[in-house]
């Protein structure tokens, strides 16, 4: 079994597995990402980044419906 750590989405607390990306958590918790732009500590990650995007212990992800606009 791998180990776990504590992570936050939209400020709910999640334990996952260290090998876990952003990519793959997201997939496992089966989240809609459709539309959605992710920020991790306050940062956007492109989504060509998600796959290889590992998560830390204790990081807060951000996920928001992406508004186009001018």
């Amino acid at each position: 079994m791998n180990d776990l750590m504590s992570i936050e989405l939209n400020g709910v607390s999640y334990r996952v597995e260290v090998t876990h990306t952003l990519s793959s958590f997201l997939e496992y918790h089966g989240i809609d990402t459709q539309g959605c732009a992710v920020a991790i500590s306050n940062q956007i990650i492109p989504r060509s980044e998600w796959q290889k995007r590992g998560l830390s212990q204790g990081e807060s992800i951000s996920l928001f419906q992406a508004i186009a606009g001018g």
